[in-house]
């Protein structure tokens, strides 16, 4: 896997395209590793990360091919070299993570994805996915060692034109990997819905 960093510009008319569009950012995105999507060998991750103040919109990209970014406008961004990423997991190692997800289910009426509302919904279906992926959701003193940094709704307009709203929650904390070999699979697949809108990648660091 390939990790790169973006510092968007916001002098760029196409950056600031992108920024109020996730369908768009992620067309952008996919030029760098277009052959490789082509081929089906890519799985193309991205996150809009938080920022303070007047700080420029950082993108951070995960794609399972080196990307060439040389395809991007000059004035789009500010592009940090791609770093190869191969990351040696095992039983019982505790890492923090960041995930900017959509937590959802399926109405059984019609079928539609709805967000989920409470809090203890969102950390419930938190729970299920990591563990489902390989790792754990610590805890101490009966208290998940996790929290919510932003939740908010990303606006996308649908093929048909009417306006959607998309739920996208970031969640920051602690875990542990349980199955090393699953684990490695969920980072390259990402967790959740909502892949094309910068959601459900999962960043790990010590």
């Amino acid at each position: 896997m390939w990790i790169s960093k973006l510092v968007l510009d916001l002098r760029s008319k196409a950056a600031r395209r992108d920024l109020a569009s996730p369908y768009e950012m992620h067309r952008t995105l996919s030029k760098a590793v277009s052959r490789a999507l082509a081929e089906g060998r890519e799985r193309l991750l991205w996150r809009l990360e938080p920022t303070r103040g007047l700080e420029d919109p950082v993108v951070l990209v995960q794609t399972l091919t080196e990307p060439d970014w040389g395809v991007l406008e000059a004035s789009y961004a500010r592009v940090y070299p791609p770093k190869p990423f191969h990351p040696a997991l095992h039983p019982g190692q505790v890492l923090r993570f960041r995930l900017k997800a959509n937590p959802s289910k399926r109405a059984r009426e019609t079928g539609e994805r709805v967000a989920l509302k409470t809090r203890a919904e969102k950390f419930f279906w938190l729970e299920r996915k990591l563990r489902e992926g390989g790792f754990r959701l610590l805890e101490e003193d009966g208290r998940l060692l996790a929290d919510i940094r932003q939740d908010t709704f990303l606006e996308v307009r649908h093929k048909d034109g009417h306006l959607l709203q998309v739920q996208a929650v970031l969640f920051e904390g602690v875990l542990e990997v349980v199955d090393p070999e699953m684990a490695l699979k969920t980072l390259e697949r990402g967790i959740g819905p909502g892949k094309v809108l910068g959601l459900g990648l999962l960043s790990l660091r010590p």
